[in-house]
């Protein structure tokens, strides 16, 4: 007695079910909006033919309250370029936006470079990022690549490209934190105190050019992003009123000489930040510095750009870019013998706490580093105005004492 298939005895009781190529189908039509015409199309395939069953089951439901979505076969990497053309052209975004959006969609590119968006399953998805904590890549780092997918499939299912984003229900990898942020109380980015920034300017200011010392000495009186300080031009300094003017920020991506000028990173970014004699005199050292420069590479000197700090070696008169300060930075740091992670955001960091340490007003700090309500800020000053509030009762004491 012959042995009937497993096909031939699972079929008839899910009609529509057909078995090939080791996997079970569910075969239904739909009609072509375009042409009008009716055409065959079958689920992927299942282990059993139940599960196939029950999907094309949920299939002709959609298809009775027209909420069908037929997946198009477009693969991730496809779609990668396809969707960042679409969000320079309709996003109303920076170049410097689109520039990190594509970053972080190439780290997913590595994953799903070859697959259909529709077969992207959401344990795929999870996995990706996991394996990027594995891999040693920061939290901010990992929230950024999860934000610019979750932003790429939620424009596909808005196109019924996809029925469903993968990313909908995914979790971030936890960190758990150090013993030093736990004791804290806070994860706080580093910073230098007030003798370890003298110690570092000092240094700068007998080992480096007047230029260097000038770009830190600004980022630490001031509290600019490096971005506001390389687009800084001579006439956005007041000298009368002593303040400067922050209008812009700039972006350099292919060479110097293509670079871009782009608005603040918000509104409140646009300000104007005071400044104190000391500032001015370190600005009116770095105009005559300047100036000799320009003497000396009269011929190449690119005079249309009015810039504070300028590429001084091969693209003279050209802005400075983020990565010489970086460089410069690392080598002070070095030499002063302080932690070269640093970086020029730091000064920034240092001046809020700084001001904190002096006294200032929560408000009054945030409004002069152009934000309107920033946890780090934040946080940096609940840190630093903790040492005075365990003082308040000894000076209230010694108050007391003077009467």
């Amino acid at each position: 007695m012959s042995t009937k298939s497993k096909s031939s005895k699972e079929q008839p009781k899910y009609p529509g079910v057909r078995f090939r190529n080791g996997k079970y189908h569910y075969r239904y039509s739909i009609t072509n909006p375009e042409t009008g015409k009716r055409k065959q199309k079958e689920t992927p395939g299942y282990n059993s033919a139940k599960e196939a069953f029950q999907a094309g089951i949920d299939i002709e439901a959609e298809l009775r309250r027209g909420t069908y979505v037929e997946e198009k076969n477009i693969i991730f990497s496809t779609y990668v370029d396809e969707w960042l053309k679409m969000y320079e052209a309709h996003g109303n975004v920076k170049n410097s936006t689109v520039f990190l959006r594509k970053v972080n969609l190439l780290k997913a590119t590595k994953y799903f470079a070859h697959i259909r968006l529709c077969d992207i399953t959401k344990k795929q998805y999870q996995s990706m990022l996991d394996d990027l904590k594995s891999k040693k890549l920061s939290y901010n780092t990992i929230n950024l690549v999860h934000i610019s997918c979750k932003m790429l499939f939620d424009t596909a299912v808005e196109q019924e490209i996809l029925k469903s984003s993968p990313a909908a229900s995914a979790r971030l990898p936890s960190f758990q934190q150090t013993v030093d942020q736990l004791e804290s109380g806070t994860s706080l980015p580093k910073y230098l105190e007030k003798n370890e920034l003298l110690e570092f300017l000092e240094t700068v200011k007998e080992n480096g050019t007047v230029q260097e010392y000038a770009l830190f000495f600004l980022l630490a009186y001031t509290g600019l992003r490096i971005g506001e300080a390389c687009a800084l031009k001579w006439r956005d300094i007041n000298k009368i009123e002593n303040y400067i003017s922050i209008t812009k920020t700039l972006y350099v991506r292919e060479g110097v000489e293509n670079y871009i000028l782009n608005t603040p990173k918000t509104r409140s970014s646009i300000r104007e930040v005071e400044i104190s004699k000391k500032v001015v005199e370190v600005l009116d050292s770095q105009s005559l510095w300047q100036k000799q420069l320009m003497m000396a590479e009269r011929q190449k000197y690119y005079t249309k750009g009015g810039f504070i700090f300028v590429n001084d070696q091969y693209k003279p008169g050209y802005p400075m870019i983020h990565e010489v300060a970086q460089r410069g930075m690392k080598k002070y740091l070095l030499m002063t013998g302080l932690s070269e992670t640093l970086t020029p955001h730091s000064l920034r960091h240092t001046h809020a706490s700084l001001l904190a340490e002096a006294g200032e007003d929560l408000e009054v700090i945030q409004k002069r580093l152009g934000h309107k309500n920033d946890q780090i800020t934040r946080d940096i000053y609940t840190h630093v105005t903790k040492k005075r509030k365990k003082e308040a009762p000894l000076r209230f004491e010694r108050f007391m004492e003077n009467i």
